[in-house]
């Protein structure tokens, strides 16, 4: 049986980081990483932005090089998936039946697409993006002249319908909310988009849904919810992820429902102080919004993954982080600090039509979020810090209004 001082169960960015966690406090501790894929850990976002276009080799999403990871006493064990953990003997069996013993875990299992049940799902062609071999995929198919539907309006979606168009592919987009990113994005916004994915000459079937996928062996029609079946030559799903979190499950570690995210503390640390969790799976004690939060996006499991990296080796960290996420969309680039799930009310700034505005996000009177594009940098840290001290509405609202204002002042 082989033994490790840290065990880390996953290969994305935040198993990935964890490894520089632990070696920025302990340089000699014996670290094995375990990830189903055949590659090191890597980056996801690029997937559905510039790695799915072309724009940048496979080299470049990597987490590190491939030398790193001897150079710094790491074991990889790549293709292989854990299948059980025994928290009392600390050790975690794997699918092709080796024992491996810890004295600290981390789990950054992340998610798996989730695939719609629909008839017709499992022909050819019918695709979710999740993996280095998905947007491979995705990019073989596509090409001038080939039609896609891609279901989905959040991210995903909108990442993967913008990356399709620019290759050349005639895309429709359907979803059943009522405007592209509408749990994100304030109306005036949405609508914006829409304009400028329809100067792509892409069609946006808001409050469409699939109903069938025809074909014989690919997919090659799709019966859509307003009665139309247009044809198509590849489907992709972007519509979220289920999260897997089986393995912490069957361990006996605390989840909650609906989601059944992994429950941590503010040291990323679950029930059993051997075993953290970080990333998609972790729902964590938010010490900005007092409440606990979960979020998929890239720098949050950056983050929790270097600062579990660092709990593991005795650092004994709270993690303090701002979420935060960035997308790409055609040219378009914009970022977003703060909790935006659920908000009521948004103060604007700056001019949208000159892609240079940021919208300030409340709910129940109290700012929670800002999304910026184009601002200048110097708005920033100001941005941050004011959704950290979480102002009223009454107080700030004419201030952040006013784009002459000086933010830093306010915050």
């Amino acid at each position: 049986m082989d033994t490790y001082r840290y065990l880390i169960i996953g290969g994305g960015v935040a198993g990935g980081k964890a490894v520089e966690g632990i070696r920025s406090v302990d340089a000699t501790g014996t670290i094995a990483l375990v990830t189903q894929e055949p590659h090191r850990p890597y980056h996801r976002p690029s997937l559905s932005k510039s790695y799915l276009i072309g724009k940048k080799p496979e080299s470049e999403v990597y987490v590190a090089s491939a030398d790193y990871y001897p150079e710094h006493n790491v074991t990889l064990l790549t293709g292989v998936r854990a299948e059980g953990i025994d928290r009392d003997a600390q050790t975690v069996t794997l699918n092709d039946g080796r024992v491996v013993k810890y004295e600290s875990l981390l789990l950054a299992t992340g998610g798996r697409a989730r695939r719609l049940r629909l008839p017709g799902s499992e022909l050819d062609h019918v695709l979710t993006l999740r993996t280095i071999e998905n947007s491979d995929r995705i990019r073989e198919l596509a090409g001038p002249g080939k039609r896609a539907l891609v279901l989905g309006g959040s991210f995903i979606g909108s990442e993967v319908a913008a990356g399709l168009a620019m290759l050349g592919v005639d895309v429709t987009m359907a979803f059943p909310e009522s405007r592209l990113l509408e749990r994100i994005v304030p109306r005036e916004m949405s609508e914006w988009l829409h304009a400028i994915y329809a100067a792509h000459t892409i069609k946006i079937l808001a409050g469409t849904t699939p109903q069938r996928l025809l074909g014989d062996a690919g997919v090659e029609r799709v019966e859509l919810s307003n009665g139309a079946t247009p044809p198509v030559d590849l489907v992709v799903m972007g519509v979220g992820i289920e999260l897997n979190t089986e393995l912490a499950r069957e361990a006996g570690l605390k989840t909650r429902e609906p989601d059944r995210a992994v429950l941590v503390d503010d040291h990323l640390r679950t029930v059993d102080p051997h075993i953290y969790a970080a990333g998609d799976i972790a729902a964590w004690k938010d010490v900005n919004f007092g409440k606990r939060l979960r979020v998929e996006h890239w720098d949050v499991a950056r983050g929790q993954g270097l600062l579990a990296g660092r709990n593991m080796a005795g650092a004994d960290e709270r993690y303090e982080d701002l979420p935060y996420f960035f997308s790409d969309l055609f040219d378009l680039s914009f970022e977003v600090w703060g909790d935006l799930d659920t908000w009521d009310q948004v103060v604007r700034r700056g001019d949208l039509e000159a892609r240079n505005i940021a919208y300030y996000y409340f709910n129940e009177g109290r700012l929670v979020g800002v999304l910026a594009m184009g601002r200048p940098d110097e708005e920033r840290e100001p941005m941050q810090a004011l959704v950290r001290a979480r102002p009223q509405h009454r107080d700030v609202a004419k201030h952040l209004q006013d784009a002459t204002s000086d933010l830093s002042a306010l915050a």
